[in-house]
């Protein structure tokens, strides 16, 4: 099934994309066809991010998940008489670029870099057969957790401080599941963001949702309402938004204001390609699945009413590759569950009930490597 997913999204970007990205047997390539040889551009890598900047073009805005081993995902962006495409790396990979001529292309070649020769040791005994009877041990599942916020974004601010919340029962959750045997890796594990830009943040937390790497994809927040008087548990997965106070809750998840109107249409369009893609629409399925089960764990066991499970245009699930959902663990406004979110023994409870939904779902063996 992946093989059909890269399948499907290498043609997508060989007909519609600036670059176009072909995958090939221990490199990726992008080819930027440009209207004539005076055309500029830079060209910058630091801290898995490759950066193009080419002047005097247009092109459209658009985000392709490319998942190959060198790169996770290509994103351009438009900014008036320039056009930016960001390339988020994987490892350590070199670039090289090669300019041709009838029709004016750029060429990027990325590779990993090869790690250095060690000199061989003498080989030695070979271990003995294991026993034919044995049963072999099925991979370790990995979830990937997400403490929302972070750094400069505090999130929402009512009887606490969403960014801090969500850390404290990221890692609280973290521990519970490594009791369980299962491996777990965080977005962030202290108060930090990814990026001061919230178009940039959002899409490093989505990038690392590779379905190579991870199994689950677990976005944490605390809700807010513009009355006050809201609360239970509600819980998201990606898809088109069709309530009009759940897309007043993605736009501000999305960073509020114009910046979130911006990004939840961009998210939107994502959205809408998924109507074609029977991969994602199967893994669309699972994140549902995923949603059901996390809200109604989550609810027994903090008695926290549970409001549902909705689709949302969330900027930060839009690239994910496996099941992946964005958690809200209760309203930080509400004079009771904002006071509870408080307490550390509660949130505690709220550990319990993501580590109960996350191991039904897995139990059912909703998850593939």
């Amino acid at each position: 099934m992946r093989g059909l997913a890269l399948l499907f999204g290498l043609v997508w970007s060989l007909a519609y994309a600036f670059p176009r990205v072909g995958v090939h047997e221990g490199f990726t390539r992008l080819v930027f066809d440009l209207p004539s040889k005076e055309v500029p551009y830079t060209l910058t890598q630091e801290n898995g991010l490759l950066t193009l900047v080419f002047r005097g073009v247009s092109a459209s805005s658009l985000d392709q998940v490319v998942g190959s081993p060198e790169v996770a995902s290509v994103q351009t962006v438009p900014e008036g008489g320039q056009v930016r495409v960001l390339v988020r790396l994987k490892g350590s990979v070199e670039v090289s670029t090669h300019r041709y001529s009838d029709p004016e292309r750029l060429v990027v070649d990325l590779a990993l870099r090869k790690a250095p020769q060690t000199p061989s040791k003498p080989a030695s005994p070979s271990p003995p057969d294991p026993p034919r009877n044995r049963t072999p041990k099925p991979p370790k599942p990995v979830v990937l957790l997400d403490p929302g916020h972070g750094g400069v974004d505090p999130g929402m601010v009512g009887y606490v401080v969403e960014k801090e919340v969500v850390l404290d029962v990221a890692l609280r959750l973290k521990r519970l599941l490594e009791k369980e045997g299962i491996e777990v890796r965080l977005t962030r594990d202290r108060d930090v963001h990814l990026s001061p830009d919230k178009r940039e943040d959002l899409s490093r937390r989505a990038s690392l949702a590779d379905s190579s790497q991870v199994n689950l994809f677990v976005s944490i927040h605390v809700n807010a309402s513009s009355t006050r008087t809201a609360r239970g548990v509600e819980v998201f997965y990606f898809g088109r938004a069709q309530d009009p106070r759940v897309l007043a809750q993605v736009i501000r998840e999305n960073g509020g204001g114009e910046l979130g109107k911006r990004l939840t249409q961009e998210a939107q369009s994502v959205a809408e390609r998924i109507l074609s893609d029977i991969v994602a629409q199967a893994n669309q399925r699972y994140g549902q699945r995923l949603a059901e089960t996390l809200g109604r764990h989550l609810s027994q066991t903090t008695g926290s009413p549970y409001r549902g499970a909705f689709p949302g245009d969330f900027f930060v699930l839009r690239y994910a590759k496996v099941p992946a959902v964005l958690v809200e663990i209760g309203f930080g406004d509400h004079p009771v569950e904002g006071r509870n979110l408080a307490d550390p023994a509660y949130r505690e409870k709220v550990a319990q009930g993501l580590l109960a939904g996350v191991l039904t779902f897995l139990a059912n063996g909703a998850y593939a490597r």
